[in-house]
């Protein structure tokens, strides 16, 4: 129940973004917070479906919020690191700075397409 409201409120954001993208419009670009919160829900959802990394176990849904890091912050991106410590692992998630999109995700945290990741 808690993902069908989490999705539904999802969105509803998401729609309001569109309705928002109109020339004349400045674009904010998410907070630190915001980006965090997306990466946290995103965990729940990469059991689910595979992105590439195979599902992630169940235990994923159970990772704290306080487990999920800003690792760094770039132009136009921010690469969040979620550990989970039943699994001992940390997966770092690649999204948009403007509208939380996860671009990719990997256990290494390194993205061979992004420049001037160093």
């Amino acid at each position: 129940m808690k993902q069908l409201a989490a999705g539904l409120i999802m969105g509803f954001w998401v729609a309001h973004q569109a309705v928002m993208a109109h020339d004349g419009h400045q674009h904010q670009q998410l907070s630190a917070w915001d980006v965090l919160a997306i990466a946290h829900k995103t965990l729940s959802q990469l059991t689910e479906k595979d992105a590439g990394i195979g599902r992630l176990p169940m235990s994923w849904t159970q990772v704290p919020a306080d487990a999920v890091k800003l690792h760094k912050k770039g132009q136009g991106y921010y690469i969040v690191a979620a550990t989970n410590a039943v699994e001992a692992k940390t997966l770092y998630l690649l999204l948009s700075e403007e509208d939380g999109a996860v671009y990719d995700v990997n256990y290494t945290g390194e993205f061979k397409k992004l420049k001037n990741q160093h």
